[in-house]
């Protein structure tokens, strides 16, 4: 393979992906309330930080990572988030590490 061939290739490959980019439907802006709304009630449950709660929403499904330090800490934040306005489901990925 020629610089020339090589070149159009890479050209070609940085033309498809943004294009594949561009096609991608924009977060919804309930998606976006919903991740807000669930962050707000977090942290007024949370203040002090103790749990370290992310949180992303896809068409109504909120899902939660990152790390609490007590199983309640957990369960109350999928209770939280579930308690939320349009939200269809949650899928929990939190991590408990205790402390020690």
């Amino acid at each position: 393979m020629n610089a020339l061939t090589a070149f159009a290739l890479f050209l070609l490959v940085v033309g498809l992906a943004f294009v594949l980019t561009r096609l991608q439907p924009p977060r919804a802006e309930k998606d976006i309330q919903i991740t807000e709304a669930v962050n707000a009630a977090l942290r007024a449950e949370f203040p002090l930080g103790n749990a370290q709660v992310d949180v992303k929403t896809f068409d109504g499904v909120v899902i939660l990572g990152g790390i609490v330090r007590e199983r309640e800490q957990a369960v109350k934040a999928i209770s939280l988030a579930s308690a939320v306005a349009g939200v269809k489901s949650v899928e929990s990925r939190i991590t408990v590490r205790s402390g020690g």
